[in-house]
């Protein structure tokens, strides 16, 4: 078990070191000069030249690699040229908005896909197997920017029961801040006032997420489950009397896992990617937004830091998920050994 972990391990800080290597290099190589962009349309050349200079623009692209690697180590992130702060009080500032959204929607995401993806495998063949087959046929082929779009058309614009963006209706006082949460932390001081506001601006884009990754999770779960329902070993107990719910939840299920777990850490990667989309069309105050607007302005520290923050967390979920393996199935553990 533990050369497993330590070959896992050593995997995951060599993929976290290559994503620093192409994120940079695809950066720098892109058309446009974020010094000229920063400077303004009425600079002169050489204010844009002292400019890159300042922003060390002009060394070239390895010293440059070197000079941020440098700074990494040292957990410093650089300087956002657009807000003038320092990347970690940016992410420490947008970050929580962002936690937030991903946490609530994949919790959701899993309580609903796996559930109903059990549902349809013991289902099969039936009205409900079909319907959530359909269901899932028609939601793979949604682009998530698109779904966001038409909930706030209809559920806001025309039917005028959600809010179409933000955290907070406009002009509304934030609560306290502990976490920076607004539901945590709205809930710790007791303001439910806040609270309830907080969850009515989280319905549409927590509703946008799940919806676009729920095919693919239902899908995965009730191939499955499908395939363990055929074992063996299912007939032999449901010959002896077992009852359903205890095949299920106490067997089928625990030896299904393996291939969801899989599939739930890919997901979850899937919307590390979709939150820029999702906080963007609904003007969401997280990390994805602030990622859309570092872009716009070619600004290369926020763009690198939050490349590199979201690719190791979807890095360690993978190895997380990889370490459970064995505490599933000892088979796995006894090859990784």
């Amino acid at each position: 078990m533990g050369v497993y972990v330590v070959r896992r391990a050593g995997w995951a800080v060599l993929l976290v070191w290559l994503v620093t290597v192409f994120t940079f290099v695809l950066s720098h190589v892109i058309p446009g000069n974020p010094a000229a962009f920063l400077a303004g349309f009425g600079a002169t050349r050489q204010e844009i030249r002292a400019l890159a200079i300042q922003m060390g623009l002009t060394k070239p692209l390895i010293v440059q690699y070197g000079d941020y690697m440098g700074s990494l180590f040292h957990l410093q992130l650089g300087t956002s040229a657009a807000t003038g702060d320092a990347v970690t009080t940016d992410l420490a500032h947008y970050l929580p908005a962002t936690v937030e959204l991903v946490v609530i929607s994949f919790a959701l995401y899993v309580a609903i896909a796996v559930p109903l993806g059990t549902w349809a495998a013991h289902s099969q063949g039936r009205l409900v197997d079909v319907l959530l087959r359909v269901a899932t046929i028609v939601g793979s082929g949604v682009p998530v920017f698109w779904l966001g779009i038409l909930l706030q058309e209809l559920f806001f614009a025309r039917l005028g029961w959600l809010p179409d963006s933000g955290e907070l209706p406009i002009g509304s006082a934030a609560p306290p801040h502990y976490t920076g949460m607004y539901l945590v932390d709205s809930a710790v001081a007791g303001q439910w006032g806040t609270f309830g506001q907080a969850v009515l601006h989280l319905v549409l884009p927590v509703a946008t997420i799940v919806i676009a990754m729920l095919a693919v999770g239902l899908r995965s779960t009730r191939a499955s489950v499908l395939q363990e329902l055929g074992r063996p070993y299912v007939r032999t107990a449901r010959s002896k009397g077992m009852g359903e719910a205890r095949l299920l939840t106490g067997h089928v299920m625990r030896n299904a896992l393996n291939p969801v777990i899989s599939l739930l850490s890919l997901q979850f990667g899937y919307l590390l990617g979709w939150v820029v989309l999702v906080e963007t069309v609904f003007d969401w105050p997280g990390i994805g937004l602030y990622t859309y607007n570092s872009i716009q302005s070619l600004d290369y520290d926020p763009i690198m830091a939050v490349t590199l923050l979201t690719a190791t967390v979807f890095i360690v979920v993978n190895l997380l998920a990889d370490l459970a393996y064995p505490l599933l199935d000892p088979k796995i553990r006894d090859a990784g050994s």
